[in-house]
């Protein structure tokens, strides 16, 4: 009987000393709600060794899982399918590897998430859009932190191998943690295949039809509930996606900011108002403005802007970003925000053909990169709120870059701060409605500056804004754009125009295009006969003095 026991023992412990770890692939195909394409996710899983241990009583066998993870949704996380959830990004702490954000639609959360304290999720492999290649990127891993009132603290997100757009825009590895400072990597970015340095706060253009930002480290994604280290906007319809769609790429949610009375709140913020006038940094307070009436400053709903406020800049007093810029295509129509008066209206060394409004209560509000005027601006200081007095371009030091509008809001209370008295504006722009339709007048300019590379440029933009607006026949041709390097190291501010110089402007009849070939004809013609006048009377002398 012994010998009998013993050899059903080793026919039991064979199975489960046979039992090793198992490697599937699995490709998992998934309709996201809204109807923008499919998702495409390859997860790759390892089953967790299972031992089992036979027992000599009639209970059922003991089942050991050993997880090498750092939590059990971790452990699972690889093995469950994985889809494109619609919920809203609440913050809260949440951690996401790629968000798409589409107008007027709740955001797209694509990859892991996770939200609980300490929650981990992962992602061997994931590719969204198989027909665009929109996103794709390898060993996804986040962490959801903990929420304290200082910030989160052991928050996450990693991404490697990320491409967006079918490799417009790619990265070896993208990491942002906070704790609750944030920590930014981003190594072997590239755009288009050409290496870019990863300085936080940069914008960069992306083939004309977007715009790559790298992150701050400051909460300005989603409303300000989340930290973004990259992110995309389109500018235009691309790759099925609307205009102004966003693509957000490790995304940590913070919380909201507390605030349990008012009185907190205003003594937390006149705090930091004293603190942040001392050292001239951004400030933190978005006061109310005293007029009424505001409006969106760029005409239509195809503009797109991101929270870039306070980020860094190399070549403004301060280093950093005094407002929020708006792209959209050359030429749009730029409109004052509120009624009241302009001023100082011409050429800026940083901020090309700029001018500022002033509203009824005293706020004041910076237009900067324009690529032209109206003759009202050159001949009046009042305007009416949704009046057109601009057009978008990239005059001043924006000339190799998109074009955008540089807005900033600075508010009669802080305007004893100088240039450092400017405020947040994307709260603000947020509220604002936008408007569709405007009359729009014939562009003028003022006079040239007087440095001949900055009339180089001011002239160059001035010709795609008459292209733009469909006043030329003749486009730009290729090799016409002057090469001007920037940042400018000349000094162009004695070469600013005043807003009482004599307008050039397109008159109702007046046709700037290029001569054309009958012209040409004509002058060979006239010429030809005056050279052959010039001969006959020249031998006809000749032949006088000989008689």
């Amino acid at each position: 009987m012994s010998g009998i026991v013993a050899v059903l023992a080793c026919v039991l412990a064979a199975p489960a000393a046979a039992d090793v770890p198992t490697t599937t692939t699995t490709t998992v195909t998934t309709e996201p709600t809204s109807t923008l394409s499919s998702t495409t996710v390859d997860t790759t899983t390892t089953a967790p060794a299972t031992t089992t241990t036979a027992a000599t009583t009639t209970q059922p066998p003991t089942t050991t899982t050993t997880a090498a993870t750092r939590s059990t949704r971790a452990a699972t996380s690889t093995a469950r399918p994985v889809t494109a959830t619609t919920h809203p990004f609440v913050g809260g702490c949440t951690a996401s590897a790629v968000v798409l954000v589409v107008p007027h639609r709740p955001p797209l959360l694509l990859g892991p998430a996770a939200a609980g304290r300490g929650d981990v999720d992962a992602l061997s492999r994931l590719v969204y859009s198989a027909r665009a290649s929109i996103v794709s990127g390898s060993n996804l891993e986040v962490t959801a932190g903990r929420c304290t009132r200082a910030g989160v603290r052991g928050a996450e997100a990693r991404i490697g191998s990320l491409s967006l757009f079918g490799g417009a825009v790619a990265a070896s590895r993208v990491t942002l943690a906070l704790d609750p400072r944030a920590r930014q990597t981003i190594t072997g970015l590239r755009i288009s295949g050409a290496p870019i340095a990863a300085r936080a706060g940069r914008h960069l253009p992306v083939h004309g039809w977007g715009v790559l930002t790298i992150g701050t480290g400051r909460p300005q994604a989603l409303g300000d509930k989340a930290v973004a280290a990259l992110s995309v906007v389109l500018l235009r319809r691309h790759a099925g996606l609307p205009k102004g769609t966003t693509v957000l790429i490790a995304t940590l949610g913070v919380p909201a900011r507390a605030a349990s009375t008012r009185h907190h709140r205003a003594a937390l913020a006149l705090r930091r108002h004293r603190r942040d006038r001392a050292t001239h940094r951004p400030l933190r307070i978005t006061p109310p403005l005293g007029a009424s009436g505001y409006v969106f400053p760029v005409v239509g709903r195809g503009a797109a802007y991101v929270d870039t406020y306070g980020g860094l800049r190399s070549d403004v007093r301060g280093h950093w970003h005094h407002g929020d810029d708006i792209f959209a295509p050359l030429g749009t129509p730029v409109v004052a925000i509120a009624t009241g008066t302009i001023n100082r209206v011409g050429w800026e060394r940083l901020g090309g053909w700029r001018l500022w409004v002033r509203d009824g209560a005293g706020d004041e509000f910076y237009y900067a990169h324009l690529s032209g005027y109206t003759p009202a601006d050159l001949h009046s200081n009042h305007v009416r709120a949704g009046e057109v007095i601009g057009f978008i371009g990239n005059t001043g030091d924006a000339f190799t870059t998109s074009p955008h509008l540089h807005f900033e809001i600075h508010p009669r209370s802080l305007l004893h701060l100088g240039y450092d008295g400017a405020v947040d504006p994307t709260r603000y722009l947020e509220s604002w409605p936008h408007l569709n339709r405007v009359a729009v007048p014939r562009p003028a300019h003022p006079p040239l500056p007087r440095k001949p590379v900055l009339a180089q440029e001011a002239r160059y933009v001035w010709r795609e804004l008459l292209v733009a607006r469909h006043l030329i026949r003749r486009p730009l041709t290729v090799g016409t754009r002057p090469r001007i390097p920037f940042p400018a190291g000349v000094d162009a501010s004695s070469a600013g125009a005043t807003a009482h110089a004599a307008p050039y402007a397109v008159g109702p009849h007046r046709r700037v295009s290029g001569i054309s070939p009958a012209t040409v004809v004509i002058l060979g013609v006239a010429a030809f006969l005056a050279a052959a006048a010039l001969v006959y009377a020249a031998v006809t002398r000749v032949r006088r003095e000989r008689a």
